[in-house]
């Protein structure tokens, strides 16, 4: 092959590979997560993530997505890794759309059956979470005091 075709090629294959890089999209990191449910392994237990209603998730800064089965294995494996996180995401209780953690209120009773036992509730108003709280005689957290709470405090599995 004579050295103008294998200039040629070179180019070609460099402005393809620059063309491929400049196509690529960044990860934007604020936007909600797409889980393929049935498919996905939960970070936490290692189960298949598949009631979109209980899962949850979290982004880290470089765009990296760590997705859970039920709302207290994100909060287990938030403790026991204390990874730097962008953005967590659950699923209101109620409407079942994804919302981001820390402006939600928590319920966290026994009495809930959620995929691993943990019994963890998110809801976008307080009202929905007061209902929950005083049908089962159970505490409302905000996120920050649910990441913070004693373990003996919260239903089981958490520990």
């Amino acid at each position: 092959m004579s050295t103008p075709k294998r200039v040629g090629i070179l180019l070609l294959m460099i402005i393809g590979a620059l063309s491929l890089i400049a196509c690529q999209s960044e990860v934007d990191i604020e936007t909600t997560p797409e889980i393929a449910y049935g498919e996905v392994i939960c970070e936490q237990c290692g189960m298949i993530v598949s009631e979109e209603a209980q899962a949850a998730a979290y982004r880290l800064p470089d765009g990296n997505l760590r997705i859970f089965d039920d709302l207290g294995d994100m909060v287990l494996y938030h403790r026991l890794n204390g990874e730097d996180v962008h953005i967590f995401w659950v699923h209101d209780y109620q409407t079942g759309e994804w919302m981001h953690a820390p402006d939600a209120f928590f319920v966290a009773t026994e009495d809930l059956v959620t995929p691993m036992g943990h019994g963890i509730a998110a809801f976008t108003y307080e009202a929905g979470a007061e209902h929950l709280a005083n049908e089962h005689s159970a505490p409302i957290y905000r996120w920050d005091e649910l990441l913070e709470a004693p373990l003996a405090d919260l239903p089981r599995h958490i520990d």
